[in-house]
């Protein structure tokens, strides 16, 4: 069985606002669980940002505030008790948890959705001068300190993207794209990676279609390169060149948080380890979605994609957990649609191997993205 009652009404506690949370709270408002059972959020915004449609931000497109999810009223809409803080620490055993206010919260069951953050790239000089794409509200406000800095630029603006995932290649599109809009004197974007090529985890049809668009736009792919130092705006690279960086990005791939795995639950590569209910290995009181979790069963790619599909299984064993039933599995797709946006209104579709590109494709993913922004965007009251 799930759990005994520890008292006349349970209390789960979801630590973050990341995609998973914020689907689950909207599917509960129209299928709320059994009233034995009493809801918490503890996010440290009272917003989740929607990274599927960040491209769109940073290509100038639309506002930041166009892909902001409001949590309140998907709290409000569910009968959850909302708390801007954030979860920085857990005891399991105890069911405690620890917020960065220095208040503790007990549970009886906690779901974590907290997200992680860039891998730290431990290059001398790079801590002020490197920005994470994560948390996207201070990239933002660096990204739109460096477009105020342009309206008076007049020499040549050089931005250096590390990491040639499709989360960099997304990105460097997208600040190219800008930056043109903006008139900066002969922008350049370069892509650095240790890789020997661009998007390695992806198709070759999907490869081949990004090079080419990367080859159009003008930006650089320095391959099986490393930044070895960073000295005021001189990046140092591995080849023993020296670059002159106004802006550097690091879109290197996504770190877990260093506390989860000082919790004692059991982890793997510093995520809570997951069986195929999304139950911690170790203590079955704790639950882990998206970029928080690794799932046991099948290992994941760390895609928002996955912790949108986590959503249900989370909603549906809130239900069962309020009626002391048995458990629903999650069972994730062996592949998924990839949208890839260009940086202009073009994009790339591939499943299976097989890609389309165009404007309609473009078209298509900004459909799919604000319709879901637009179905857990509650007004206040809902």
């Amino acid at each position: 069985m799930v759990g005994t009652l520890s008292d006349t009404r349970r209390h789960i506690l979801l630590a973050g606002g990341g995609h998973a949370h914020a689907v689950a709270l909207r599917l509960l408002a129209s299928k709320p669980p059994a009233p034995h059972v009493r809801l918490t959020l503890a996010s440290p915004s009272p917003y989740n940002l929607y990274s599927g449609a960040l491209p769109g931000v940073i290509a100038g497109y639309w506002p930041v505030d166009a892909i902001a999810v409001p949590l309140q009223p998907l709290c409000t809409a569910t009968g959850t008790n909302f708390i801007q803080d954030r979860v920085e620490s857990i005891s399991p055993d105890a069911r405690i948890a620890h917020l960065a206010s220095g208040k503790e919260l007990r549970f009886d069951l906690m779901s974590l959705d907290v997200g992680s953050g860039i891998r730290d790239l431990n290059i001398p000089g790079g801590s002020k001068k490197i920005v994470p794409i994560r948390p996207i509200a201070p990239f933002l406000e660096r990204w739109d300190s460096l477009l105020s800095h342009l309206e008076t630029a007049k020499t040549r603006q050089t931005v250096l993207v590390i990491g040639a995932g499709l989360a960099g290649i997304e990105v460097s599109l997208a600040l190219d794209h800008r930056l043109k809009s903006k008139r900066a004197a002969s922008p350049q974007v370069c892509l650095v990676d240790t890789a020997p090529t661009i998007a390695s985890e992806c198709a070759h049809t999907l490869r081949r279609r990004l090079s080419r668009a990367l080859q159009k736009a003008g930006i650089a792919c320095l391959l099986q390169t490393r930044i070895t130092n960073i000295s005021g705006d001189t990046v140092t690279l591995s080849s023993g060149e020296t670059v002159q960086a106004d802006f550097i990005v690091n879109c290197a791939g996504s770190a877990p948080h260093d506390w989860i795995d000082q919790t004692g639950l059991k982890t793997i590569n510093g995520r809570v380890e997951v069986d195929e209910y999304l139950r911690s290995t170790s203590h079955p009181h704790i639950w882990a979605a998206g970029d928080t979790a690794y799932f046991k069963p099948k290992p994941l790619a760390p895609a928002g994609v996955f912790a949108v599909r986590a959503a249900p299984v989370i909603a549906e064993n809130i239900r069962r957990y309020s009626k002391n039933s048995e458990p629903y599995a999650f069972r994730p797709q062996s592949d998924y649609l990839k949208l890839v946006s260009l940086g202009r209104r073009r994009a790339i579709a591939e499943k299976f191997g097989i890609t389309l590109e165009g404007g309609w494709v473009w078209n298509l993913k900004k459909s799919i993205d604000f319709s879901f922004l637009r179905q857990h965007s509650l007004p206040p009251g809902d």
